[in-house]
């Protein structure tokens, strides 16, 4: 895999938003794939969630091991392991649009609930937990369409 490291300018970015990621066009989502995610940028992103770095990073089958070398040497990921994130922040992103859309989100923790969704088995997938189809880009899209659907009121 290539190696990649972060310019000074990568560096000072401001970190990843996830409605910024899900509201983004198709373009500017390959543009930012292309470019790599900052490796650090990565764990702060699992860092954010109550599931947890090992388990996200686990989920989207990317090694912590690897992830930690090359955020400790300031490199980016490849593109393959930043569709992964950049799917995945927009997953959240999708989320939190939604309880946007949806009214006041004051009380409603967003990040715990679909760290909780997740993990536990939905029908509409067979009984398969979505936490299980992060890992590809057709299985993400599984999972937004669930969302979608839990949106629009459709059983999911």
């Amino acid at each position: 895999m290539e190696k990649r490291p972060v310019s000074p300018a990568k560096d000072k970015a401001p970190p990843l938003s996830y409605m910024t990621v899900y509201r983004a066009s198709p373009l500017e989502r390959i543009a930012l794939i292309r470019r790599g995610i900052p490796a650090s940028e990565a764990k702060r992103i699992f860092a954010d969630l109550p599931i947890g770095q090992g388990a996200g990073f686990k989920a989207l089958n990317l090694s912590v091991a690897t992830v930690n070398k090359k955020a400790r040497q300031g490199e980016t990921l490849s593109s393959e392991e930043s569709e992964r994130i950049v799917g995945f922040a927009k997953l959240v992103g999708q989320l939190e649009a939604m309880i946007q859309d949806s009214g006041d989100p004051a009380h409603f923790d967003a990040r715990a609930w679909m760290a909780r969704w997740l993990t536990e088995p939905l029908p509409a997938f067979g009984g398969t937990r979505p936490a299980d189809l992060r890992d590809t880009m057709e299985g993400q899209g599984m999972v937004a369409a669930a969302l979608s659907q839990i949106q629009s009121g459709a059983y999911a």
